[in-house]
């Protein structure tokens, strides 16, 4: 069984725990496992319409799973050394991501995951350690990887957390270059930087994967534009955007969370869903503001398993 679908039977079976539009997007993804289907969309990279069949390849799914628990070590506190060991909800989340493939050409179905979810539940986890795949174990050569945000001090919490994961890992610390300007990795002439609106250098990018940290603080879509366009060059790029609900109201996260709602809708075919299958949209939230008086509900919103636990 696949962690998509073991984490689905587990939402199934757990109703109180599952939020409507995560339960909406697990159940589209297991019927896409076993119901390939031809898709056409127009493609704003490349300004073309394409036809795609995309199929579920485990292994494809598996392969950034399997490098963050076997190379990736825990930075902070007393799990500080330690291998990091995802949990189900981050596993299933990554092995989407990566899983579907085109049927002839093989390259991913994803170009943009978006992930929101509440505080404390491992966002930076998954981040770090995906830029850390994506910077030496995903095939690019003169990979470019960013971990982006409107002030450099919020794009470098991603990124510290990425070199701190290196430099505890023997492996890894071996092969990366940890500077001050960003992570090296000669083999394949790739970096991972971290990088902000305000930033000089923001011209001549060919980027492969951009992280987009805590878009809820964003207040200008200028430097969102700008990574989409830098990856035009790219056969696969991914853009992957992480947040947790904030108050810049009308601002980048309104319009990236409607749009992303307006996709899950589209999985449901709902009155004004939006089909487009190269969005991977997981949001963990509660399905009605009153369930914050029920801490039962909460983990709706929060699928760490200390919650699970808990109650």
């Amino acid at each position: 069984m696949t962690y998509i679908e073991e984490y689905y039977q587990f939402l199934i079976k757990n109703p109180d725990r599952a939020c409507h539009k995560v339960l909406t997007t697990y159940k589209k993804l297991v019927q896409d496992i076993y119901n390939p289907k031809q898709v056409s969309f127009f493609n704003e990279i490349t300004e073309e319409e394409e036809t795609h069949v995309y199929v579920f390849n485990e292994q494809r799914g598996n392969r950034p799973i399997e490098f963050i628990e076997k190379f990736c070590k825990h930075s902070k506190g007393k799990w500080a050394g330690k291998p990091v060991i995802l949990e189900l909800w981050q596993k299933a989340f990554i092995q989407a991501l990566f899983g579907f493939i085109d049927k002839e050409t093989e390259l991913r179905k994803y170009k943009k995951g978006i992930l929101d979810v509440g505080r404390k539940n491992g966002k930076s986890t998954i981040d770090g350690g995906l830029g850390n795949y994506m910077l030496t174990s995903d095939g690019e050569g003169g990979a470019e990887v960013y971990s982006v945000a409107t002030k450099k001090d919020q794009a470098k919490v991603v990124w510290e957390e990425a070199k701190r994961m290196i430099k505890k890992s023997p492996v890894l610390a071996k092969r990366v270059r940890c500077l001050v300007n960003g992570l090296f990795y000669d083999k394949t002439e790739s970096f991972f930087k971290a990088l902000a609106s305000d930033s000089n250098s923001l011209d001549g990018l060919n980027a492969y994967f951009v992280i987009c940290d805590e878009v809820h603080a964003w207040k200008d879509k200028n430097l969102l534009d700008v990574m989409y366009d830098s990856m035009s060059a790219r056969e696969q790029p991914l853009i992957l955007e992480t947040s947790t609900m904030g108050t810049v109201r009308e601002s980048v996260f309104d319009n990236e969370y409607e749009y992303a709602s307006s996709v899950i809708d589209g999985y449901e075919e709902k009155e004004g869903g939006i089909v487009d299958e190269t969005v991977l949209a997981v949001i963990y939230e509660l399905d009605n503001p009153n369930e914050w008086q029920d801490e039962k509900k909460w983990y709706k919103a929060n699928p760490r398993s200390w919650y699970n636990k808990k109650y």
